[in-house]
């Protein structure tokens, strides 16, 4: 079922497609969803034999073996309920992989006479080619339509980090899908103001980082925690403007995180590219909030990688790996469907409790819990197979060195 072997087999895209088609059916009262996608390495770095083992980077930022994932979450329009959406998988060592740089090769007839230009030249004539980026506007155009399909009137936010700040996207996002968007935009992206090199005596670009903005306001955040760190009084700098992108207006805002000492919290500003307008400050601020669930979708990922084991997979063929991956997204949003349940039902809190969760109701203690009473099932399961006393049993309890259940 796994690797495609039978008739009816359980793979990636049908997977992909249940997670759409649940998030329709249980977001489909709402006026407003966010969508935010995010790519998750799924990283291999000590596996040789697997098969279409791409490159990935890991946390250090090194190259090394493994595969790409694009994932997606929901939030609904008050921003609370969140709901896994959508994951694909992807290799860039895949024969139906081609890159920008492969396409435009192949164009200038760089690789004329190869196996390769034949392959390329197959797979644009049928449009079956895959790259990061088609693989991300497939992605979220098969949620998009399917969101609307059910309810036309919906409006769709997209919420993305650096690296879809290209004109290319935002365009996708604006005339494809008709949706809006918020991006965090790269430090080198150039504003449209210009200034004189006194060196050259040339007009250049100066970056958006370092712009004059037209708005802004500050306000204070009494209490700040990032990265386990503590802050107390810090003076958030939120500045707006509207900006121009392949001749299109944009707004555009820019954050800066002040310690009571006067200096940054961060080396730069964060800068938010969106289609939504802004009238005022809390326009700006809306912006920036919207931005800041981002981290949402990390902390999925966090929970399928540390509770789950998404990278612990030991199967070898690529229709069984794309196919696990996927699966364990499934499940990840089944225990995030429940999660009301973990904070109510009295028996979910006391499975937790198992884990020795000292108060915490969470995925991650009750799947800690869950394990603690398979083992206590499978425990009174072999001492009824094999017929042993109490007696038989504390002497092996004595080995483990343990001296009773308590």
């Amino acid at each position: 079922m796994i690797d495609g072997s039978l008739k009816s087999i359980l793979d990636d895209k049908k997977i992909s497609k249940a997670l759409i088609q649940n998030s329709v059916e249980k977001l489909k009262g709402n006026k407003r969803l966010y969508i935010f996608s995010d790519h998750s390495d799924n990283r291999k770095p000590y596996s040789k034999k697997l098969e279409n083992l791409g490159k990935v980077r890991s946390l250090e930022g090194n190259i090394i073996n493994g595969y790409t994932t694009l994932g997606s979450i929901i939030l609904d329009e008050n921003k609370k309920e969140l709901t896994l959406s959508n994951i694909s998988v992807q290799s860039n060592k895949d024969t139906t992989f081609v890159t920008k740089k492969e396409i435009q090769e192949y164009k200038e007839g760089k690789l004329e006479n190869t196996q390769r230009a034949k392959e390329i030249e197959d797979m644009i004539e049928n449009n079956t080619y895959q790259n990061t980026s088609t693989l991300l506007y497939k992605h979220l155009k098969d949620q998009s339509q399917a969101l609307k399909t059910a309810n036309p009137d919906i409006s769709i936010c997209h919420v993305h980090d650096r690296g879809c700040d290209s004109a290319e996207y935002l365009e996708f996002i604006t005339d494809t899908l008709k949706d809006d968007v918020v991006v965090r935009a790269k430090s080198s992206r150039n504003s449209n103001q210009t200034k004189i090199n006194p060196k050259t005596n040339r007009k250049t670009k100066v970056k958006l980082i370092k712009s004059d903005f037209a708005n802004k306001e500050q306000y204070f955040i009494e209490h700040l925690t990032i990265k386990g760190k503590h802050y107390s009084q810090v003076k958030c700098l939120i500045e707006w403007d509207a900006t121009i992108i392949n001749e299109r207006e944009y707004s555009v805002v820019r954050i800066a995180l002040i310690k009571r000492d006067g200096k940054p919290i961060y080396k730069e500003p964060m800068l938010l590219i969106s289609t939504l307008k802004i009238s005022n400050h809390l326009d700006a601020k809306e912006i920036y909030h919207i931005y800041l669930q981002r981290a949402k979708i990390e902390g999925v990922f966090k929970f399928l990688k540390d509770t789950l084991g998404w990278e612990e997979y030991q199967v070898r063929d690529w229709e069984s790996i794309k196919n696990i991956i996927a699966i364990c997204y499934f499940i990840g949003g089944y225990f995030y469907e429940i999660h009301p349940e973990l904070i109510e039902n009295e028996t979910i809190q006391m499975i937790c409790s198992l884990a020795k969760n000292k108060g915490v109701i969470s995925h991650h203690f009750f799947l800690e819990g869950l394990k603690v009473l398979l083992i206590a099932y499978q425990v009174e399961k072999f001492k009824k197979e094999h017929n042993i006393s109490d007696e038989m049993f504390r002497q092996m309890q004595a080995y483990a060195g343990i001296g009773g259940w308590d």
